[in-house]
């Protein structure tokens, strides 16, 4: 009876050991899964944050786009959120500077100097300027000598605009630096923050580690008319957001605030345009490229005879600005800036 007795206790114990080391064994190999499986599990998570995160900045740039095009005062909700992530104003991302001669036969150049500001006219027939700041006129300026500088601090917030008139009080030459605010959207992700920029139409990702992607350019393009001449037109987007707010990761009330024409002319000449992106050193060299890739392959080849396009004013980096080439002597310009107000 006792050997029995003894044999069940043994048993018993071998039964409990038995169990115990089923369960280590269960628990090292899940461990051991885990531990394997961790990477993918987080590459999975960083894959699904990157997608989500560029497919809703594509339908927010969308949507904003949408509403650009509507009348004044008109505009949608949208619906928008990005999961631990952010939504956040770019302000000033993007600054133009846009200048043509619009009338006449003399040829205007306005620049910077510092605050200032440089009107030169080489026929002297430019006898006074305007300059206007957020559509309020600052005040008349004469010139009484060649080059001019007009050295005073005009502060703005959107746009600075400059007219050039002469002596019948004819508008000949334009020139505008325009401020544009953007978004951000942010993921964030393993190592670092998937970044998502819609600026000016445009959208530009930033995946660390990667190189920057430019999914779409700001709106530049020219065209050849029915009477083979030619038209540039420029649609900027500026995004208005309330200053006080501070949580853009939410629905978002996006209402058009119209379309202000800053050139609207058929006979233009001289263009100039020069712009500085914020935040990405890369962006700009490449938008020079976009557009003037076809000037540069001509200058490669020897060949720009008949080319109507984009091409450097100075150096062929472009740095200086850009400028339109045409076979004729006058071309159209258009240039208009939609604005697009959004309340969380």
């Amino acid at each position: 009876m006792r050997r029995e007795s003894r044999s069940s206790g043994e048993a018993g114990v071998s039964e409990i050991l038995g169990v115990t080391m089923l369960l280590a064994m269960v628990v090292a190999i899940m461990s051991a899964v885990v531990v394997f499986l961790q990477p993918f599990v987080i590459d999975l998570n960083d894959q699904r944050a990157w997608a989500a995160g560029g497919v809703t900045a594509e339908q927010l740039n969308n949507r904003l786009l949408v509403v650009a095009d509507m009348p004044n005062g008109t505009g949608l909700a949208h619906e928008t959120g990005i999961p631990g992530g952010g939504i956040n104003v770019l302000f000033n991302v993007e600054s133009w500077t846009i200048g043509a001669d619009i009338h006449g036969n003399d040829r205007v150049e306005v620049h910077r100097n510092g605050s200032g500001i440089v009107i030169q006219s080489d026929n002297r027939t430019a006898e006074s300027v305007i300059i206007t700041a957020d559509d309020v006129i600052q005040g008349t300026w004469q010139l009484d000598s060649m080059p001019a500088l007009i050295d005073e601090r005009i502060p703005y917030t959107s746009i600075l605009q400059v007219d050039v008139l002469d002596r019948n009080g004819t508008v000949i030459h334009r020139w505008a630096e325009i401020s544009i605010d953007g978004l951000r959207l942010s993921s964030p992700l393993s190592q670092g923050t998937f970044d998502v920029d819609l600026s000016n139409g445009a959208v530009i990702k930033n995946l660390p580690g990667d190189d920057v992607v430019i999914e779409r350019f700001p709106r530049l393009s020219h065209r050849t008319t029915i009477d083979g001449g030619h038209t540039v037109r420029l649609v900027l987007l500026d995004i208005d957001v309330d200053p006080n707010a501070t949580d853009l990761n939410r629905n978002l009330d996006m209402t058009s605030r119209g379309i202000l024409n800053l050139f609207d002319e058929n006979q233009a000449r001289n263009l100039f345009l020069h712009f500085e992106v914020g935040g990405q050193t890369t962006v700009e060299p490449r938008y020079i490229d976009h557009w003037t890739a076809e000037h540069t392959l001509r200058i490669a080849t020897g060949d720009l005879g008949g080319y109507s396009g984009f091409g450097p004013k100075g150096p062929l980096s472009g740095a200086d600005g850009l400028t339109f080439h045409s076979d004729t002597e006058s071309f159209g310009l258009e240039v208009m800036i939609q604005r697009v107000k959004v309340i969380p």
